[in-house]
């Protein structure tokens, strides 16, 4: 019979009650850097990291919503990226939200460490109409085919004390338990507190990124993880609620740490599959018999969705310059001319497919 916990959950503090040195998570910690610590040094050395971080950011903020339930492709929010927000389609204006969130808690964490005040505010980009600040009333987490309620999240009163203690076990250096395991924990941790009426799963999902990005074990916030929680989901939400009903963590940790490890691999093989179709793309842009700028190219890669006048924005090439260029493109058959409305969309349809894989 499944877990249900439908009564307010007494949430004990952190750190775990769990043999966090278990040999088994020990191996899978070790697997997990290695291919973490290789996708940092491939990022690392692109010339420009906005080649990674805008598509990846996309194909995360895509699959992050996805698992809310929030459908649309990478191709829809990129192209309603370029449309006024009062134009945008509801889900693109979540999608493109949540990509928002991601590069301004990047932005934040040059000065400020995974804090509730980093919390409120990813949370409030995600859900600008909800009101910043943590909720005031019970929550529960329904099943959404039988109805039935699963989780009941901690009381209101107790969001402060709880998340006091998150911030203080997520930001104090650790001898003994590596990174990778304390932001799995946070990770679990966080969820179960449940602190927003909504919005809950996607903040969480950013911190876990961030929490990478700020051990240093990225470079960027690349890593593709809500890619596999939703391959995975039902085992993903059955885990969680493990460690609630019965605290079961070694189970949830190795799946996060599986989690790490080829998410990780993903994206540096993503990484260079679009480094490959950078360089392929500019040798084909020096053999046209017309010159098109170089920078041009690498804009099509971070931006693999655009119009004349972003590209202009982004190259600083004048408006009719970029819009000249980029039709000569669309003839030469390497970009695609989609008009859609008074837009001029042109797109770049070989990096999309790639993005689309995985």
């Amino acid at each position: 019979m499944p877990f249900r916990l439908t009564h307010p959950f007494d949430l004990p503090h952190l750190p775990p009650s769990a043999d966090l040195e278990a040999p088994a998570l020990l191996r899978a910690v070790a697997a997990a850097r290695v291919e973490l610590a290789e996708l940092k040094g491939y990022s690392a050395a692109m010339p420009n990291p906005m080649l990674l971080l805008s598509p990846a950011i996309i194909r995360e903020s895509v699959a992050s919503s996805e698992i809310e339930n929030i459908h649309t492709t990478i191709e829809s929010a990129l192209q309603q990226e370029l449309f006024p927000e009062a134009e945008r389609r509801d889900a693109d204006k979540e999608v493109l939200r949540y990509g928002d969130a991601v590069r301004w808690g990047a932005g934040q964490l040059v000065t400020l460490p995974l804090s509730s005040r980093l919390i409120v505010g990813i949370q409030h980009r995600l859900l600008p109409h909800y009101g910043p600040g943590y909720r005031t009333t019970p929550n529960q987490i329904i099943n959404s085919v039988t109805g039935e309620p699963v989780f009941t999240p901690p009381r209101a009163a107790s969001i402060p004390e709880l998340l006091s203690n998150w911030e203080h076990y997520i930001n104090t250096e650790d001898t003994i338990t590596d990174p990778l395991l304390r932001c799995a924990i946070g990770h679990y941790q966080f969820e179960a507190i449940h602190p927003f009426g909504d919005g809950n799963g996607r903040t969480g999902r950013i911190l876990m990124v961030l929490h990478l990005v700020q051990e240093q074990l990225l470079a960027q916030p690349t890593l593709f993880i809500s890619g596999y929680i939703n391959r995975h989901r039902q085992e993903y939400y059955r885990l969680l609620l493990a460690v609630s009903a019965e605290g079961q963590w070694m189970d949830f940790l190795l799946f996060m740490l599986r989690g790490f490890q080829q998410q990780a691999r993903a994206t540096k093989d993503t990484l260079l599959a679009v480094v490959n179709q950078l360089h392929h793309f500019k040798q084909q842009v020096r053999q046209l018999p017309k010159r098109v700028p170089l920078e041009l190219a690498e804009h099509l890669f971070a931006r693999p969705i655009t119009t004349p006048q972003q590209a202009s924005i982004a190259t600083g090439l004048h408006y009719k310059t970029t819009s000249r260029y980029l039709g000569y493109l669309a003839e030469a058959q390497l970009l695609e001319n989609k008009p859609v409305g008074r837009y001029q969309f042109y797109l770049n349809r070989p990096l999309l497919e790639l993005l689309n894989q995985g």
